[in-house]
């Protein structure tokens, strides 16, 4: 896989809104084409680019309700990612590709519900 050549600082700042950010993660206007039959001098790895971390919250109720001595129902609700908050993929890194620096998908899941009736005996 070919690299290209890097001309600055690829990050931008934070204080852009989410849809700005997920139109341009990055600064793409630092990568150019290298000359044809050479090696970009882009980094494998740049590290003052990255990704937002894992903002995720679980939360699960249970409740269990007595019928006799030796006899109860157990009612509980789980809840995956209780404040349905986003967490977005990686920006395409593909150069050349027209969604460079883009973000396309979402890398979680949507919050969860999963209700749950046990009855012991």
């Amino acid at each position: 896989m070919q690299r290209p050549n890097i001309s600055g600082d690829a990050s931008l700042t934070g204080d852009r809104t989410t849809d700005e950010k997920l139109a341009r993660w990055f600064n793409t206007a630092v990568f150019t084409q290298p000359a044809a039959f050479t090696f970009g001098n882009a980094p494998r790895v740049i590290s003052n680019v990255r990704f937002d971390g894992i903002r995720n919250f679980d939360f699960s109720l249970f409740k269990s309700f007595p019928i006799s001595e030796s006899k109860r129902v157990e009612f509980r609700g789980e809840f995956f990612n209780f404040f349905n908050t986003p967490q977005f993929a990686g920006p395409n890194q593909s150069f050349g590709n027209p969604n460079f620096g883009v973000v396309t998908t979402q890398a979680n899941i949507p919050r969860q519900v999963q209700l749950g009736l046990k009855i012991y005996f």
